[in-house]
């Protein structure tokens, strides 16, 4: 899967090989064709032409794109005598990174500190001193202080033996 913004550029990359020989297949012509993923019909104006065969190495064929509409996408890269392949494509409405500039994250690791341990880390098998669970917090960049955060979540340790220092899982809800 790719996953891009709007109007940011993406490489295409495929690779033929030869089923009978192994090897990589040369001097090809591969096209491609990006459609909407929800209907599979062609875009407006089509958003498609020729990879051209890397000097690198032979065998894949690359070209550089870009989609000016947020949504979801197939490409489609088509050569007479191979499987056609195809690649899932996100396009976002907005750059991701400039999101996640506008809040703070907290991940916070509490670690078991009573000597009798509660039910659930009974069960959980959670050793004396080592992870219990684990807070995690998103706050707006604006916001002064944690109390205002926007989401919080907490994620459980759970142990084969109490004797073990590290979780062999990781999971929400008790």
């Amino acid at each position: 899967m790719i996953r891009t913004d709007t109007l940011e550029q993406f490489p295409i990359l495929v690779q033929l090989v030869n089923e009978q020989t192994g090897e990589l297949a040369t001097g090809e012509t591969v096209y491609y064709d990006i459609r909407n993923a929800s209907d599979d019909l062609p875009l407006v104006p089509p958003v498609s032409g020729t990879l051209t065969e890397s000097t690198v190495e032979q065998g894949l064929y690359k070209n550089v794109d870009s989609i000016s509409e947020p949504g979801q996408y197939i490409i489609y890269a088509i050569c007479s005598g191979f499987i056609t392949n195809s690649e899932e494509l996100i396009v976002n409405s907005e750059n991701i990174y400039d999101i996640t500039k506008q809040y703070n994250t907290l991940v916070e690791d509490v670690p078991r500190t009573n000597v009798t341990p509660t039910t659930s880390q009974t069960a959980r098998n959670v050793p004396l001193g080592e992870t219990d669970f684990i807070i995690n917090k998103i706050k707006k960049s604006s916001e002064s202080d944690w109390s205002a955060a926007t989401i919080s979540g907490t994620v459980w340790a759970w142990y084969r033996n109490v004797t073990d220092v590290l979780p062999y899982k990781m999971s929400s809800e008790f």
